[in-house]
């Protein structure tokens, strides 16, 4: 296999990688589309407008949710400060979230930065913000869905702080945990609903713990645990937040999902009949999921898009377990925090299946590389920077071999090119002989036309994974180098330009042009003896490469740079090598 055909394979394959993943996905199950299900109604408010039109509004005052309550408690807020977020709870619903920040740091600077206010305007400098405010005041409750109407009626009615009432709206958490105790009751100061919410103070794991008195509680349909109003936008580039955001389930082990797929959509509210274990909404780097300890009957999801700001895409995911009719107590956990395995693993369930790893064989490689790397960053105390470096090293002493058996079987091929060109003048007219004499110069010289097409498909399944762990992993969010490359989950963009070009994108990235110079070295030197007409193919692969990769996170291209100058490195010492022999 000659070396025009190797680099157009390569860059084929990396092509369809990249390209065609979302089809592949699909075809794998790992993109459900568009849902259908009943109309799910929506009211006034305020805050939340959909796209469409419509406005979302509490239902708590028709239906079953029409509950004569104690008109005492007003609506009181509290925060619970702790050294991984900073979390407001009104006393609607027993204790729903109204603002979440995250606030944990690294060497006294915030972790996680970069997200959009209450307006909408997105402001790098200001800790990542995790909901929006809604007047569902449903994150979470409890509900029930009327199937006459067509609507959610949420039990959202202000509940009495059985604690720390009168004492004080911020609790400090440095460490340990502290419990919050709400109440809802009737008109007769009979409990309906007690509620008791916990939280620690190195977790991203708060306890939701209802009881029900269903001698006094009344409700026509299963009662739902929801979390309504999805999660607030983190990513400066709304294509961001919109691909990889989506609602999730979780049954018995198998992942549904739903995603947006335009401005002007609503995905109706669908059932998903089975027991299940939890429920998320997440974005591309930030994740609330509502876990329960006992699985529910089964499950929904539901979403539709609001004007946030400038941007013209936000959805909002909308998911809840359902449980039956004669349900006394629930016990659950809710996750709201980043996308990072370390926490993921505390919450006692399997939720880093909600991120995207690749397909069913690549899926292992791409936890092995992510768990290198953060090994690495968090032994070695290095930069992630210089993690990928080493990790470009230790990448290129693994695949050394195969590189250097696809090199030399490169070169042999090339060194017998002139006499496969007699072969095929000779026997033009006799594809049988053709062949034959052609196998046969092929076992004289001990030469196998695979054998520089054969490493780089071992390679493959290393690349596809490396291209998921540093396009979806919260590792890289951030994490600055050097120079100017300050994020390593965004391309290292030094020229923004007033229009976009298709494939390479609106803005000029650095590391993009310094690898495809590699590459050209590479390619010059490997191509020395090659038919000068085909010396155009490979220019053009190499410029191929330079547009793909320029929107690609500058992490990827770090790697990537380092791991071709390796190669070229090693391709010369071994040309030399051959040379003198």
């Amino acid at each position: 296999m000659n070396d025009t055909f190797r680099y157009i394979l390569a860059g084929g394959l990396i092509f369809l990688i990249i390209i065609l993943q979302p089809v592949y996905l699909e075809w794998l199950g790992y993109d459900t589309g568009t849902v259908s299900g009943e109309n799910l109604e929506v009211m006034e408010s305020e805050s939340v407008v959909a796209a469409r039109g419509k406005k979302i509004a509490p239902s708590f005052e028709s239906g079953s949710a029409a509950i004569l309550t104690n008109q005492g408690p007003v609506e009181s807020f509290i925060t619970i400060v702790t050294p991984l977020y900073t979390a407001t709870l009104t006393n609607r619903s027993g204790g729903s979230f109204t603002n979440y920040f995250l606030s944990s740091k690294n060497a006294d600077e915030l972790k996680y930065i970069g997200g959009y206010n209450d307006g909408g305007v997105f402001n790098p400098n200001i800790p990542v913000s995790l909901t929006i405010n809604s007047e569902e005041n449903c994150m979470p409750c409890l509900a029930d869905y009327d199937d006459n109407d067509d609507k959610y009626n949420f039990f959202n009615q202000p509940f009495a702080l059985l604690n720390f009432s009168n004492q004080q709206d911020t609790i400090y958490l440095d460490y340990g945990s502290v419990e919050l105790k709400y109440a809802l009751q009737d008109v007769d100061s009979r409990t309906i609903i007690n509620k008791t919410v916990s939280f620690s103070a190195d977790k991203y794991i708060n306890e939701h713990y209802y009881e029900i008195n269903d001698e006094v509680f009344e409700y026509s349909n299963n009662l739902e645990l929801l979390w309504y109003g999805g999660l607030r936008p983190s990513e400066e580039k709304e294509e961001e937040d919109v691909a990889y955001g989506s609602g999730i389930i979780s049954q018995a082990g198998e992942i549904e999902d739903v995603r947006s797929t335009g401005p002007d959509e609503t995905i109706t509210r669908e059932v998903y009949k089975g027991q299940t274990d939890w429920v998320a909404v997440r974005t591309k780097y930030f994740m609330s999921a509502i876990i329960t300890e006992n699985s529910g009957k089964y499950a929904t999801l539901s979403g539709h898009n609001i004007d946030f700001g400038q941007r013209t895409h936000t959805p909002l995911y909308h998911a809840s377990i359902g449980f039956p009719l004669d349900v006394s107590t629930i016990s659950s956990s809710v996750y709201l925090g980043p996308l990072d395995v370390d926490y993921l693993s505390h919450a006692g369930a399997s939720l880093d299946a909600s991120m995207d790893w690749g397909f069913a064989p690549i899926r292992p490689i791409s936890k092995g590389v992510l768990w290198v790397l953060k090994f690495m960053h968090n032994k070695l105390n290095l930069n992630y920077g210089l993690v990928l470096l080493l990790f470009a090293v230790l990448v290129r002493l693994i695949t050394g071999p195969l590189t250097k058996k696809s090199y030399e079987s490169s070169q042999n091929m090339q060194k017998i090119q002139p006499k496969i060109k007699k072969i095929q003048a000779k026997y033009k007219g006799d594809p049988q002989r053709l062949n034959k004499e052609t196998m046969a110069l092929y076992k004289t010289h001990k030469v196998n036309p695979l054998g520089g097409c054969l490493p780089i498909m071992l390679q493959m399944p290393l690349l596809w994974a490396l291209f998921m762990v540093f396009r979806t992993t919260i590792e890289f969010r951030g994490a600055p180098f050097m120079l100017w490359i300050s994020d390593l989950s965004k391309p290292d963009v030094v020229l923004a330009l007033p229009f976009s070009i298709p494939i390479y994108g609106d803005g000029v990235a650095i590391l993009p042009l310094v690898m495809g110079a590699t590459l050209l070295l590479t390619m010059r030197m490997s191509s020395a003896t090659m038919d000068k007409s085909q010396k155009p193919v490979m220019y053009f692969m190499n410029g191929f490469f330079i547009l793909l990769f320029n929107t690609f996170p500058s992490g990827l291209n770090l790697y990537y740079t380092a791991y071709n100058m390796l190669s070229f490195f090693q391709q010369r010492s071994i040309k030399n090598k051959l040379a003198n022999q």
